[in-house]
Protein backbone atom coordinates (compact mmCIF):
# COMPACT_ATOMS: atom_id res chain seq x y z
CA UNK A 1 0.00 0.00 0.00
CA UNK A 2 0.85 3.45 -0.96
CA UNK A 3 0.36 6.69 1.31
CA UNK A 4 1.01 9.84 -0.49
CA UNK A 5 1.00 13.14 1.74
CA UNK A 6 0.70 15.64 -0.34
CA UNK A 7 1.86 19.14 1.55
CA UNK A 8 0.57 22.33 -0.39
CA UNK A 9 4.12 25.06 -0.52
CA UNK A 10 3.24 28.26 -1.98
CA UNK A 11 6.59 30.29 -3.06
CA UNK A 12 6.45 33.87 -4.28
CA UNK A 13 5.86 33.48 -7.80
CA UNK A 14 4.76 30.02 -8.45
CA UNK A 15 2.82 27.10 -7.07
CA UNK A 16 4.96 24.13 -6.46
CA UNK A 17 3.35 20.65 -4.77
CA UNK A 18 5.75 18.56 -2.40
CA UNK A 19 4.50 15.10 -1.76
CA UNK A 20 5.92 12.33 0.59
CA UNK A 21 4.85 8.86 -0.75
CA UNK A 22 6.57 5.44 0.42
CA UNK A 23 8.37 3.20 -1.71
CA UNK A 24 10.41 -0.21 -1.46
CA UNK A 25 13.55 -1.46 -2.21
CA UNK A 26 11.92 -4.80 -3.04
CA UNK A 27 10.01 -3.75 -5.58
CA UNK A 28 11.59 -3.47 -8.55
CA UNK A 29 9.51 -0.07 -9.92
CA UNK A 30 10.77 1.74 -7.34
CA UNK A 31 14.40 -0.22 -7.43
CA UNK A 32 14.70 1.83 -10.95
CA UNK A 33 13.76 5.02 -9.53
CA UNK A 34 15.85 5.14 -6.66
CA UNK A 35 18.83 3.58 -8.10
CA UNK A 36 19.70 6.90 -10.56
CA UNK A 37 18.80 9.38 -7.59
CA UNK A 38 20.59 7.92 -4.99
CA UNK A 39 23.81 7.19 -7.11
CA UNK A 40 23.66 10.70 -8.27
CA UNK A 41 23.22 12.21 -4.79
CA UNK A 42 26.49 10.08 -3.36
CA UNK A 43 28.34 11.34 -5.83
CA UNK A 44 29.79 13.63 -3.11
CA UNK A 45 31.80 11.70 -0.76
CA UNK A 46 30.80 13.83 2.55
CA UNK A 47 26.96 13.47 1.83
CA UNK A 48 27.73 9.81 1.58
CA UNK A 49 29.50 9.86 4.64
CA UNK A 50 27.06 12.61 6.55
CA UNK A 51 24.49 10.01 5.60
CA UNK A 52 25.56 6.45 6.33
CA UNK A 53 29.33 6.59 7.45
CA UNK A 54 29.70 2.96 7.01
CA UNK A 55 28.95 2.78 3.44
CA UNK A 56 32.61 2.94 1.30
CA UNK A 57 33.15 5.79 -1.35
CA UNK A 58 32.07 5.17 -4.49
CA UNK A 59 28.78 4.52 -3.70
CA UNK A 60 27.09 1.19 -4.96
CA UNK A 61 23.47 1.32 -5.11
CA UNK A 62 23.62 -3.05 -4.49
CA UNK A 63 25.71 -2.66 -1.62
CA UNK A 64 23.66 -0.24 -0.02
CA UNK A 65 20.63 -2.50 -0.70
CA UNK A 66 22.66 -5.57 0.77
CA UNK A 67 23.32 -3.68 3.52
CA UNK A 68 20.76 -1.98 4.61
CA UNK A 69 17.63 -3.31 3.28
CA UNK A 70 16.95 -6.44 3.23
CA UNK A 71 14.73 -6.57 6.49
CA UNK A 72 10.95 -6.16 5.07
CA UNK A 73 9.52 -4.36 7.97
CA UNK A 74 11.77 -1.56 6.88
CA UNK A 75 9.57 1.62 5.73
CA UNK A 76 10.59 4.47 3.02
CA UNK A 77 9.73 7.45 1.95
CA UNK A 78 10.85 10.11 -0.63
CA UNK A 79 10.01 13.85 -0.58
CA UNK A 80 8.81 14.65 -3.98
CA UNK A 81 8.77 17.82 -5.40
CA UNK A 82 7.30 18.51 -9.16
CA UNK A 83 8.16 14.79 -9.82
CA UNK A 84 11.45 15.18 -8.91
CA UNK A 85 12.49 12.65 -5.61
CA UNK A 86 14.31 15.08 -3.96
CA UNK A 87 14.84 13.94 -0.32
CA UNK A 88 14.72 9.69 1.65
CA UNK A 89 14.17 8.76 4.77
CA UNK A 90 14.05 5.19 5.90
CA UNK A 91 12.28 4.05 9.72
CA UNK A 92 13.02 0.89 11.26
CA UNK A 93 10.09 0.04 14.01
CA UNK A 94 11.77 -2.88 16.56
CA UNK A 95 9.40 -5.65 17.57
CA UNK A 96 9.35 -4.87 21.21
CA UNK A 97 7.85 -1.44 20.50
CA UNK A 98 10.38 0.48 22.13
CA UNK A 99 11.41 2.64 19.53
CA UNK A 100 11.11 3.63 15.94
CA UNK A 101 14.86 4.00 14.32
CA UNK A 102 14.61 6.91 11.65
CA UNK A 103 17.86 6.61 9.89
CA UNK A 104 19.18 7.82 5.96
CA UNK A 105 17.35 11.05 5.62
CA UNK A 106 18.70 13.18 2.99
CA UNK A 107 17.81 16.20 0.86
CA UNK A 108 18.81 16.77 -1.91
CA UNK A 109 21.39 19.74 -2.12
CA UNK A 110 18.80 22.16 -4.35
CA UNK A 111 16.47 21.53 -1.97
CA UNK A 112 18.15 22.33 1.22
CA UNK A 113 17.49 25.12 3.82
CA UNK A 114 13.60 25.24 2.59
CA UNK A 115 12.26 22.66 5.71
CA UNK A 116 12.54 19.59 3.47
CA UNK A 117 14.29 17.87 6.10
CA UNK A 118 11.90 18.77 8.69
CA UNK A 119 8.99 17.46 6.47
CA UNK A 120 10.59 13.98 5.89
CA UNK A 121 11.24 14.02 9.69
CA UNK A 122 7.40 14.71 11.31
CA UNK A 123 5.78 12.12 8.68
CA UNK A 124 8.72 9.47 9.73
CA UNK A 125 7.34 10.60 13.77
CA UNK A 126 4.08 10.31 12.72
CA UNK A 127 4.41 6.54 11.31
CA UNK A 128 6.18 5.72 14.09
CA UNK A 129 3.27 7.49 16.50
CA UNK A 130 0.35 5.73 14.73
CA UNK A 131 2.15 2.43 15.13
CA UNK A 132 2.09 2.73 18.72
CA UNK A 133 5.82 3.75 19.36
CA UNK A 134 6.50 6.30 22.00
CA UNK A 135 10.19 7.02 21.30
CA UNK A 136 11.90 7.77 17.78
CA UNK A 137 15.78 7.34 17.77
CA UNK A 138 18.33 8.24 15.46
CA UNK A 139 22.18 8.53 15.00
CA UNK A 140 24.22 11.65 13.34
CA UNK A 141 27.55 12.04 12.98
CA UNK A 142 29.51 14.48 15.48
CA UNK A 143 30.74 16.25 12.40
CA UNK A 144 27.21 16.68 10.77
CA UNK A 145 26.31 20.15 12.37
CA UNK A 146 23.06 20.75 10.04
CA UNK A 147 21.87 17.57 10.58
CA UNK A 148 22.02 18.28 14.69
CA UNK A 149 20.98 21.39 13.84
CA UNK A 150 17.64 19.81 12.67
CA UNK A 151 17.17 17.18 15.19
CA UNK A 152 17.58 19.34 18.39
CA UNK A 153 14.79 22.04 16.72
CA UNK A 154 12.58 19.36 16.47
CA UNK A 155 12.87 18.62 20.01
CA UNK A 156 15.47 15.55 20.04
CA UNK A 157 17.55 15.04 22.94
CA UNK A 158 21.11 13.81 22.68
CA UNK A 159 21.08 10.45 24.57
CA UNK A 160 24.48 8.85 23.73
CA UNK A 161 27.07 7.37 21.57
CA UNK A 162 27.02 4.14 18.93
CA UNK A 163 30.26 2.12 19.26
CA UNK A 164 31.35 3.73 15.93
CA UNK A 165 31.08 7.26 17.47
CA UNK A 166 28.07 8.35 16.57
CA UNK A 167 25.74 10.27 18.47
CA UNK A 168 22.39 9.12 18.99
CA UNK A 169 19.20 11.21 19.80
CA UNK A 170 16.07 10.05 21.10
CA UNK A 171 12.87 11.75 21.36
CA UNK A 172 9.78 10.79 22.98
CA UNK A 173 6.59 10.90 20.85
CA UNK A 174 3.78 12.63 22.56
CA UNK A 175 0.14 11.78 21.14
CA UNK A 176 -1.66 14.81 20.13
Amino acid sequence: MRIIVVIPFFPLFSCMSIEIIHVSYHRPADIRILKPCLTEWFRNPKDLNFTSPKTKYPFSFNHWVQAYYQNTDIQTLVLRSEGWIVGHVSILQYPDKSLGHIFHLFVATSHRNQGNGQKLLVVAEDIIKKEGYSFARLNVSPKNVIAKRLYESANYSQNGETHSGNVIFKKELTVS
